[in-house]
């Protein structure tokens, strides 16, 4: 584990010795899946599968050798099972199943299945209202053990219920519609950078709550902060890795200090990067995003449905995604911050969700 910042501020066969080439190995499976003669049906010219490319045929042979031990190792665990079958067939009917058992075996914690990219269209309730992007249901392996304990344990967490959550952050467009329509008591200052469609920021989170309350009886519809499992299920959309793209920053991929060439000093408008596979803006950098948790240590005994960590007469909420001013590890998927409830600062927004 790396040293942590101030957060509050800022089965198979037995191998042997000599590895086998795939003819050796295929020998072996022929040998052991064999049928028995009494049992065996007619003998098929060429049943003997080789590590070849071939044609793929309307429906897979059950009696086939690839298919009988493909059946026998297909709900296994063992990383070795799955290599053996690619090392005798690498271009078998099952190989991309295999491939991707690899993938997903070799990993640090086993997701669940992943949830389904939205297909519909974003939806607005009002002229002045964010944009919102419906979300399915679904399960995800959520947090890290990369960097810091407080982002562990990883641990699966079901979404029980879909919800809409905002396509960007909030914008200043979006804020000023709340303060001139009296929802909202405080006017940010954007310190000369331009308001308009760029995210808001130099909130606290008892800031935000205003604003979901005004738009809830704007609206007529139900608006919150995100859970923090809501926010990372959505961040991740279906990706396991450490950020949304990959296991690596990439240039022209988040507005952060050192991700795309020079240090930021300033958030940027919004959707100025590409988004997720879901349609989400800005999940990693411009600003750090309020949910509605409470802060806790780690993930030890958090809930398992999705729901929001909270309890009476909490200090310290939680924000995630990093911001502008934040270095690449800490815009990474998993990367959380805590921060006093009532305290503003520049690099502190949100964006809402809506119940469906």
């Amino acid at each position: 584990m790396a040293d942590e910042p101030d957060v509050s501020r800022t089965s198979g066969f037995p191998l042997p010795i000599a590895a086998p080439g795939p003819m050796a190995f295929a020998l072996c499976l022929f040998i052991w899946l064999a049928p028995h003669p009494a049992f065996a049906g007619p003998s098929v010219p060429g049943a003997f599968v080789t590590a070849q490319t071939r044609p793929t045929p309307p429906a897979a042979d059950t009696t086939s050798l690839e298919t009988r031990y493909w059946n026998s190792i297909k709900d296994k665990s063992e990383l070795g099972d799955f290599r053996i079958y690619l090392d005798a067939w690498p271009n078998g009917l099952y190989a991309a199943e295999a491939r991707a058992r690899i993938e997903q075996l070799s990993g640090k914690a086993a997701a669940p299945a992943a949830p389904v990219a939205p297909a519909n269209a974003p939806l607005q309730d009002c002229a002045e209202c964010p944009q919102m992007i419906p979300i399915a249901a679904g399960a995800f392996a959520m947090g890290s053990t990369e960097l810091f304990r407080f982002e562990a344990p990883v641990h699966n967490v079901t979404i029980r219920k879909p919800f809409y959550i905002g396509r960007t952050e909030v914008t200043y467009d979006e804020w000023d519609a709340c303060v001139m329509a009296k929802g909202c008591d405080f006017s940010p200052d954007d310190r000369g950078v331009g308001r308009g469609k760029r995210p808001v920021g130099n909130l606290s989170w008892e800031d935000t709550q205003q604003y979901v309350a005004w738009l809830s009886k704007r609206t007529g519809q139900s608006y919150r902060l995100p859970s923090e499992a809501e926010w990372e299920y959505a961040a991740r959309a279906g990706r396991p890795t450490t950020y949304y793209w990959g296991k690596m920053m990439e240039k022209a991929r988040a507005n952060c200090s050192g991700c795309d060439g020079p240090r930021s000093t300033t958030a940027v408008t919004v959707a100025s990067y590409p988004p997720n596979e879901f349609g989400l803006y800005d999940m990693s950098g411009n600003v750090a995003e309020w949910v509605e948790d409470c802060w806790n240590d780690s993930y030890r005994s958090a809930p398992a449905d999705g729901s929001a960590w909270v309890k009476s007469g909490c200090k310290e909420r939680v924000l995630r995604g990093g911001s502008f001013s934040n270095e690449p590890r800490y815009v990474r998927s998993a990367s959380r911050f805590k921060y006093d409830f009532d305290v503003r600062f520049q690099t502190n927004g949100f964006r809402v969700v809506r119940q469906r």
